[in-house]
């Protein structure tokens, strides 16, 4: 992209937040998705294990890795792709600030938090392949 110089930075910029309209756009594929949050639960159940209370790192970034995985479709042009991508991460904190609020005797130990968490990851996975998956209206 160096070469490229300062049209080519701008058009790699429109591009990401706009795509050409005759580029095909087709449902994000779910199984790559499922195995970003399988890897996620694994990454927060480490953390949970391994890490103390009073550590920074906690159970909760397993969302990054779902995070990464959905924006990585956003980038390759999925259908709805930004109302997705908000839509389902509004489900996950929205789900984990529920859960967390709601169910009593989730404490402040890292199992708790990746109770919370694991669901919340797999609701907000859920909802960005069902989003992608709805029809696309038709140009007039």
């Amino acid at each position: 992209m160096a070469d490229k110089g300062k049209q080519g930075f701008v058009r790699s910029v429109r591009r990401f937040f706009w795509l050409p309209r005759d580029m095909p756009r087709r449902p994000a594929a779910a199984m790559p998705l499922v195995r970003a949050w399988l890897f996620g639960l694994a990454v927060g159940a480490f953390f949970a294990v391994f890490t103390p209370d009073d550590e920074a790192l906690t159970p909760s970034i397993m969302t990054v890795v779902v995070l990464v995985a959905t924006l990585d479709d956003v980038i390759n042009g999925v259908r709805h792709r930004w109302p997705a991508f908000l839509t389902s991460w509004v489900v996950c904190w929205g789900l984990a600030w529920l859960l967390s609020a709601t169910v009593p005797g989730l404490g402040d130990s890292h199992w708790d938090e990746f109770a919370v968490f694991a669901p919340a990851t797999a609701a907000s996975v859920a909802a960005f392949v069902g989003i992608t998956r709805l029809p696309q209206h038709r140009r007039l």
